[in-house]
């Protein structure tokens, strides 16, 4: 099963986020093709599972040198003189300081910002508000980061502010926290919660007046090689968009059409509700 193999992957996952400090130090493992491989892609922590299944699916599998950390971490990277033909970011603000360095650019997918919570729900979390109750537990993504942006203006439409709450470098950070009972609730991507369904994790659907969308740029590199090139293509067109809807994600316009059903057993089911009972 595609949810089983994901959240079992959580926690493996979590820890590469932390050792991207170049390419090879955060190859995926895998086989010599996939090492070997010339096409060299960076994504969003939020695409750790999605990547994989791009990698599979892709020219007979093992194609792709994926290196996945927060968007903030890639660029800055990529600044620094680390190369990469493809980058995806989990928001188009992210890719701002490469733009000037980018061939082409296209948005991908959306997600939309959701609050998971701890399996069991222990604090007892049925509305968006009873996270600033005292002694709840939160993590959130810092400010800097697509999901931490994300979750500051979900933040600010409900009205709400948190005190001390646990702030994260990505949402795969977050969902660690919250997977784990470090945390009763933290606000990650819908896509994050699904993978995590089973250990036990659930999520109530949050109103966010403008749901993340994930753009994919082929670089100067990347445009220099034809590999690359024709990857970008595939990854840009139906079959990689087939990808992504089966991982969960929104269409390339969120407003396009909803997203699917919030995970069954969470508090509200109600897509886009935040204080229904």
């Amino acid at each position: 099963m595609r949810l089983v193999l994901r959240s079992q992957r959580i926690m493996a996952a979590s820890a590469v986020m932390f050792l991207t400090a170049s390419v090879a130090a955060c190859t995926s493992p895998g086989t010599a093709a996939a090492r070997d491989a010339g096409i060299t892609l960076f994504a969003a922590s939020s695409l750790t599972d999605v990547v994989e299944d791009l990698n599979a699916a892709y020219d007979g599998g093992g194609r792709l040198r994926i290196n996945v950390g927060s968007s903030s971490q890639l660029v800055a990277q990529l600044q620094s003189g680390a190369a990469a033909d493809v980058v995806i970011t989990a928001d188009l603000e992210a890719l701002e300081p490469l733009r000037t360095d980018l061939d082409r650019e296209t948005v991908l997918a959306s997600n939309r910002l959701v609050l998971a919570l701890a399996g069991g729900n222990p604090a007892g979390i049925t509305v968006l508000r009873d996270v600033a109750a005292d002694g709840v537990r939160t993590a959130l993504c810092a400010p800097s980061v697509p999901c931490g942006r994300a979750t500051d203006r979900v933040l600010q439409a409900a009205g709400l502010s948190l005190t001390a709450p646990s702030l994260e470098d990505s949402a795969r950070s977050v969902l660690t926290k919250v997977s784990s009972g470090q945390a009763d609730a933290g606000f990650v991507y819908r896509t994050d919660a699904l993978a995590a369904e089973q250990a036990g994790v659930t999520y109530l659907p949050l109103e966010d007046p403008d749901p993340n969308r994930y753009p994919a740029a082929l670089t100067s590199q990347g445009a220099a090689s034809a590999e690359a090139a024709a990857f970008y293509e595939w990854l840009t067109g139906p079959e990689g968009a087939a990808v992504f809807a089966e991982a969960g994600f929104g269409p390339a316009d969120p407003a396009a059409g909803p997203d699917t059903p919030a995970v069954p057993g969470t508090a509200d089911s109600t897509p886009g509700s935040t204080d229904a009972p």
